[in-house]
């Protein structure tokens, strides 16, 4: 039996959209919240759960067959979901492509046996986890993500980064 792995597909940023994000985190939040490590900042499409390691290329393949063009994602709001007590950035429109990446994603996972999600798809980026509902924050500067990048993620437990791309695959 192969070694279990909790996989999700995401939104890779680059180093530029990382580096805009944190800026924000370093500016707006204070050292009484978890920041999200920088190299964990990413928008998840897709999260599969503890999956058995002999499934990683089958998994994968979904990715590469399902992959979308590039397109912009406009970083524009900070929503705080209270009952998680987590800070997101989230785009106040989300555009078609990522609606297209994340519907033909589902689809090739569902043809391979993994159930679909029954909750509305809501894109964010995690900035800062255990926020306390009277801690303050700052607007977020409109911040436009030129998405190049799906990968196939690892979460390890640990110290951060929690998370590794195992797979990537660059947008056309």
């Amino acid at each position: 039996m192969s070694v279990t792995r909790r996989l999700f597909f995401a939104l890779w940023p680059d180093d530029r959209t990382r580096h805009a994000l944190l800026h924000w985190q370093t500016h707006n939040l204070s050292a009484a919240v978890r920041w999200q490590h920088r190299d964990d900042l990413h928008i998840t499409l897709h999260f599969l759960g503890q999956i058995d390691g002999g499934r990683l290329e089958e998994i994968a393949a979904v990715g590469a067959k399902h992959r979308s063009a590039s397109f912009s994602l406009v970083l524009d709001e900070i929503d705080y979901w209270p009952k998680s007590r987590v800070l997101c950035a989230m785009p106040s429109s989300v555009p078609a492509p990522l609606t297209e990446l994340h519907t033909a994603l589902g689809e090739g996972l569902e043809s391979i046996g993994f159930a679909g999600e029954s909750r509305p798809y809501r894109p964010h980026v995690t900035l800062a986890r255990k926020v306390g509902a009277d801690e303050t924050h700052g607007p977020l500067s409109s911040l436009t993500w030129s998405v190049e990048e799906l990968a196939l993620v690892e979460s390890r437990p640990g110290n951060a980064p929690h998370y590794r791309p195992l797979r990537r695959w660059f947008l056309a």
